[in-house]
């Protein structure tokens, strides 16, 4: 789910923000370097101070649903779609992905097959593939619905990302108590 998420926000930002706000490939770049220029500062406050106040489960839950609300503020519905709009829900989105990487690996790393720690075939090879495959996804929703014409392109590819991250929520809810 967040690495469709991801994908989705970062390889249709140049279109979505040219379309709506008319930004040149420098301010796209900028955008885009800024997000990017939050992982570590992300990572270390999640490591060293949120991992040891809340369980993995905890901050798992709620990394999806700051991605979910991200994901819906990204919405062009009713009001005039504003780059403060686009830049705080992506901020949000982007964040709360990244955070939700992490929580991920951490929580998989307890649960996986002691098979799966050795050898190629590892369990780190099947995560890096996972994302992949969501990454490949991801460009081929972008690709699809970049036929339908580019004030489309925006809300035909969260609705996607929408349906993962509830269904993400609700698999995480359901299995709640096993997560430790």
């Amino acid at each position: 789910m967040l690495k469709y998420a991801m994908e989705i926000l970062l390889s249709e930002s140049s279109v979505i923000t040219s379309y709506y706000f008319r930004w040149s490939t420098s301010s796209v770049a900028v955008f885009l370097a800024c997000l990017g220029l939050t992982v570590l500062p992300v990572n270390v406050v999640v490591g060293s101070y949120i991992s040891n106040m809340f369980e993995d489960r905890q901050i798992l839950l709620a990394s999806e649903i700051v991605v979910l609300i991200g994901i819906i503020f990204s919405f062009h519905l009713f009001v005039p779609y504003s780059v403060p709009q686009y830049v705080i829900s992506g901020l949000i989105m982007f964040v709360s992905a990244e955070v939700l990487e992490g929580v991920n690996l951490s929580l998989l790393s307890r649960v996986m097959s002691s098979r799966l720690s050795r050898g190629t075939y590892n369990g780190g090879l099947l995560s890096t593939e996972a994302g992949t495959i969501a990454r490949v996804i991801a460009d081929a929703t972008i690709t699809l619905a970049g036929y339908l014409g580019e004030s489309r392109l925006l809300n035909v590819t969260l609705l996607p990302s929408l349906f993962i991250c509830v269904s993400s929520i609700l698999a995480t809810l359901y299995t709640y108590n096993s997560l430790y």
